[in-house]
C-alpha cells in the first residue's frame, strides 16, 4: 500500500517536477486527518461481527434454497464458513 507522500512524489516525478505547494498541503491534510480515519476504522472493526451476522442472515432469508442439502448452508459447519467468508 502506497502512502500519500509516496503517491505525491511519484506523480510529481513522473511529470518531471518537484512536488508543488498544493501537493505538500494535500499530504499535510491527509496526515492531519489520520486520527479521524483510525477512529472510523476502529468503529467499523468493532461492529464487524454484527454486520457479518446481519449480512449472512439476510442472504439465507433471501435465498432459502441455500439451506437445502448440497447447498452452502446445509449444516452448521457450512453456515459458519459462510459467515467467516463474509467477514473476510
Amino acid at each position: 500500500m502506497k502512502s500519500v507522500a509516496t503517491t505525491v512524489v511519484t506523480a510529481a516525478d513522473a511529470a518531471g517536477r518537484f512536488p508543488s505547494q498544493n501537493d505538500l498541503e494535500a499530504v499535510q491534510g491527509n496526515i492531519q486527518r489520520a486520527a479521524a480515519r483510525l477512529e472510523a476504522a476502529e468503529k467499523l472493526a468493532s461492529g464487524l461481527d454484527a454486520v457479518t451476522k446481519e449480512a449472512g442472515d439476510a442472504c439465507f432469508n433471501k435465498y432459502p434454497y441455500l439451506k437445502q442439502p448440497g447447498e452452502a448452508g446445509e449444516n452448521q459447519t457450512k453456515v459458519d464458513k459462510c459467515y467467516r467468508d463474509l467477514g473476510h
